[in-house]
C-alpha cells in the first residue's frame, strides 16, 4: 500500500473504508472516513481491497493566487493550527504553506476574489513585535492593491497580534481580521472551516478597524467579529473560546449572512501605519508573598510596567516600595488580575499608597492589550505616554454607563 491509498479492509470482522498513512513491524494506521486515525494490530488487519492511485478522487481545491493582486482579499498566512494539515507519512498534524486544501470544506465564498501569501509558518507563542511590524506591514501592502486583509494566526497569542496591529493602523481602508482555529482542519470537529468562511465575509464589510473572527458557541452554526482590542481567549480548547470582555461582539455570520451588533469604525481615505514599536516593556502578575527583589528585578531598566494588581488594583506593601524606588525612570501602570471590572484605587489605603506613588490606573483595559499599548505610545509618541495610556484610542476602555 501506498501512503494515501485508499483501502478497504477488515479488522476482527467488521469492514471498514480507509486511506492508509503508515505502518511498522506490528501496527498499521489508517485514516477513516470520519476523519480520525486509528493504529491497528498489523496481525488482525486484512485488505479486502486496495484502490490503484490513478483511480483516486482527484483534487477538486480551489486555485488561489499564491500573491495577492488587486480589489479582493488578502490571506496572510502565519502558521498556528488553522494552517495546519495531517501529515500522511506520520499522522501528525504539521503547517503547510499551501492552504488551497481548505477551500474545498468552506461554503459561500465563490463570490470572492481570494488571494494568498505565505509570511511565517510558527506557532503563536514564538510570535514577538517584529513579526508584528511584519503582519502590519503585509497588510499595509495588501490594502494599498484595494484588499481588505485575512490573517491565518495561532490562537494562544492572537489577541496580541491583534491589539498590535490596531494601535498601530492609526487609520486603514479597508478590515484586517485575525482568525484562527481550535483544531486542526484534518479533525471531524475542526472550526477552522467556518472560521474561514465567516472571515471572507466580515472581511466584505465596511469597515476601519482590526478584528478577530472565531466561533460564538460550541456549535457550527455562527461565527462572531470581536473587537481587537477588546478580546480574550478564555479557554484552552473549546472552540467558543474568545470573548469580547465587557461589550457584544461587532458582528455575526449565520446562514451565508452578516449581521451587525455594535458599532464599527468605517474605512478611512488613507492608510496611516506607526510601524515602530518600544519593546522595551514589562507585564508582571503579582502573587501573594512575591518578593520585592523578584518583583525589582523584572521592572528595572524597563520604560514602562503594566502590573496586573489584584481586585480594584493592588500589590502588597514590599512592592508598593520598589516601585517607588525605580517610578523616576520606570512608568508603572495598573490594571486587575479580574476579567470584569474596572480598576479603583481611591477605595483602599494601598490604591491610594500607590497612586501617590505615581501609578497609573487603566480603568477596564485587559492587561495584555495594556502592554502592546505602551510598546506603541513609546515607540512613537513617548513623551506622551501618561496622558495616551489613559486615552481611548481603539476602543481598548469600555466606556461605563451608570
Amino acid at each position: 500500500m501506498l501512503i494515501g491509498q485508499k483501502v478497504d479492509f477488515s479488522y476482527k470482522g467488521a469492514e471498514y473504508t480507509g486511506t492508509f498513512i503508515s505502518s511498522s513491524d506490528d501496527a498499521i494506521t489508517v485514516k477513516l472516513g470520519s476523519g480520525y486515525n486509528i493504529t491497528l494490530n498489523r496481525d488482525s488487519f486484512k485488505v479486502i481491497k486496495e484502490y490503484p492511485p490513478e483511480s483516486l478522487e482527484k483534487d477538486s481545491r480551489t486555485e488561489i493566487n499564491q500573491e495577492c493582486g488587486e480589489d479582493g482579499i488578502c490571506i496572510l498566512t502565519t502558521g498556528g493550527t488553522i494552517g495546519s494539515s495531517v501529515d500522511y507519512k506520520t499522522g501528525a498534524v504539521k503547517p503547510v504553506k499551501d492552504i488551497s486544501y481548505l477551500y474545498n470544506f468552506v461554503n459561500n465564498i465563490d463570490q470572492f476574489k481570494l488571494y494568498h501569501e505565505n509570511i511565517e509558518n510558527m506557532l503563536s507563542e514564538n510570535v514577538d513585535a517584529g513579526k508584528w511590524l511584519t503582519f502590519a506591514r503585509k497588510a499595509r501592502d495588501a490594502m494599498k492593491k484595494g484588499n481588505s486583509v485575512i490573517i491565518f494566526h495561532g490562537t494562544d497569542t492572537m489577541q496580541y497580534s491583534a491589539s498590535a496591529l490596531s494601535f498601530m493602523f492609526e487609520e486603514q481602508t479597508e478590515p484586517v481580521i485575525f482568525t484562527g482555529s481550535q483544531r486542526s482542519s484534518d479533525r471531524p470537529s475542526s472550526d477552522a472551516f467556518l472560521n474561514i468562511e465567516g472571515s471572507i465575509h466580515f472581511a466584505s464589510m465596511e469597515m476601519g478597524e482590526v478584528g478577530i473572527s472565531m466561533h460564538t458557541g460550541t456549535s457550527d452554526d455562527s461565527v462572531s467579529l470581536y473587537r481587537g482590542t477588546r478580546t480574550r481567549k478564555m479557554h484552552t480548547s473549546s472552540r467558543n473560546a474568545f470573548i469580547s470582555i465587557g461589550e457584544p461582539c461587532m458582528a455575526k455570520y449565520s446562514n451565508g449572512k452578516v449581521s451587525q451588533e455594535s458599532y464599527i469604525k468605517k474605512p478611512s481615505e488613507n492608510i496611516v501605519l506607526k510601524d515602530r514599536l518600544d519593546e522595551n516593556v514589562g507585564l508582571i502578575y503579582f502573587y501573594p508573598g512575591m518578593r520585592g527583589e523578584d518583583f525589582y528585578n523584572l521592572s528595572y531598566n524597563k520604560k514602562a510596567v503594566i502590573i496586573m494588581g489584584t481586585g480594584l488594583g493592588h500589590v502588597s506593601s514590599g512592592i508598593l516600595a520598589v516601585i517607588k524606588k525605580l517610578s523616576k525612570e520606570t512608568a508603572f501602570f495598573m490594571t486587575s488580575q479580574c476579567i470584569y471590572g474596572n480598576v479603583n484605587m481611591n477605595v483602599y489605603s494601598t490604591g491610594r499608597d500607590l497612586l501617590d506613588a505615581g501609578v497609573i490606573p487603566l480603568g477596564n483595559m485587559l492587561a495584555e492589550t495594556a502592554m502592546v499599548k505602551a510598546m506603541y505610545i513609546l515607540g512613537n509618541y513617548p513623551d506622551d505616554l501618561n496622558k495616551l495610556m489613559k486615552t481611548n484610542m481603539k476602543g481598548e476602555i469600555e466606556e461605563i454607563v451608570r
